[in-house]
Formats: structure tokens, sequence, C-alpha cells
């Protein structure tokens, strides 16, 4: 789940669905009104995050939807845990340069870095961590609903000959909000709704050698 870098088949998806367009860059105060898990015609495979801009906070474009995917990692989901336990423990142990090859380093962040920012954001009202959670489906249906505060970047960017606003996400840019107060009125039936359903989230159960205290998803 890294930094959005859109090939075509996504960008034509977001485009879909961002009837608004995309928003200036700048610093918004948002509410995350639906989480998605998603994935192109070629088969890349994204968490699709759906953020609206507090109407409750005097701050530009109130309303508005940031549409922002987040890639999934390329390696396989054993292979993706085994590789984040080496790189955490690195970490915990104060290196800075890392014994994974720079391109498994940067599948491995994509899934770190957001969890761990989201975590970091405090988005969970009973204190839950995103990994304390069953299932992954249920740990980003709990994010549905909460504030934060993120900094998006935004380019213009050429479609079927049409140039439209897009926005872009680094996870690191993502943090607590300044106003946990939430009176944000929603247009009526637009209220965000966790799904209820089959879980599309499943893991294959398959055990690693990773304590669950040192991961934040």
């Amino acid at each position: 789940m890294g930094f959005l870098d859109f090939d075509t088949d996504a960008l034509a998806e977001v485009q879909q669905t961002n009837t608004r367009g995309g928003v200036p860059a700048g610093v918004y105060e948002v509410i995350i009104k639906s989480v998605q898990e998603r994935a192109t015609n070629s088969g890349s495979e994204n968490t699709n995050f759906d953020f609206v801009i507090r109407n409750d906070i005097q701050q530009p474009r109130q309303n508005a939807h940031i549409f922002i995917p987040f890639w999934h990692s390329k390696l396989e989901e054993k292979e993706t845990q085994q590789k984040t336990g080496l790189y955490i423990s690195e970490l915990k142990a104060g290196k800075t340069t890392f014994s994974l090859s720079e391109s498994d380093l940067k599948e491995v962040k994509k899934e770190f870095n957001l969890a761990s920012a989201l975590n970091n954001a405090h988005l969970n009202t009973d204190g839950k961590a995103l990994r304390e959670f069953n299932t992954k489906e249920e740990a980003m249906n709990s994010l549905i609903g909460k504030p934060l505060r993120i900094k998006v970047s935004a380019r213009d960017n050429e479609y079927n000959g049409e140039t439209t606003v897009q926005n872009s996400l680094f996870p690191n840019n993502i943090t607590k909000t300044s106003a946990p107060q939430v009176n944000h009125t929603w247009e009526a039936g637009k209220e965000p709704v966790v799904p209820s359903g089959s879980n599309p989230f499943a893991n294959s159960g398959t055990e690693v050698d990773i304590s669950d205290a040192d991961l934040p998803f």
C-alpha cells in the first residue's frame, strides 16, 4: 500500500468515480468515508480510500472527495510478512541500511508505511491497533467515519485527451486530526456505511516466525 503512482487502468477507474475532480495541493482535515479493495485490469491491487473534506472546520473545498489508492506489495503474502519482520528487526537495531534488496524494501514499505501511519493517527477510538483485529476487513472497516489530517499533492494528468487534477498522498503525510470532535454534517443518504457480508481480505492462515507485536497491520 504505497505512494500513489497511477497506471492507466487505475487512473481510468478512479476518474470514473471522482466526479468532482481533484483538489488543490494542501493540508486538509478529512473523514474516511469508505475503504475498498480494488484491482486493475492488469492485476495490480490497491486499497482505495475515499476521504471527504470536513465541513465543520473552516477550510477550502468542504465536502469534496479525495480518492487515493494505496498499492499493495507485489510479493506473496508470506514473503511480505517475512521480509517485513526482517525490516522491523533491523529498524529496532538502529540500522540505516538494510539486508533487503532495494526492490524488496520498496515492496515491504508499501504495506508497512501505510499501516504505521494509520496506527500513529490513533484512528480507533477503542485504542486497538490494526493488527489486533481478526481480519484485514475488520481493521479497514474500523477506519470508516474516522477523522484525520492529510497533506496531499496535486498534478495535472491527461487521460483520453482530457486534463484533470490528480491527487497523491504519501503515508507519512497522514497524521492525527487537530480537531477530534467531529460535527461534520452529511447530506442525507450519503453518510459513511460500514459494509457487511463475506470477508474478501481473509488470509491463508500460513504461519510465519514473526511476533504479532512487531507488525503494525
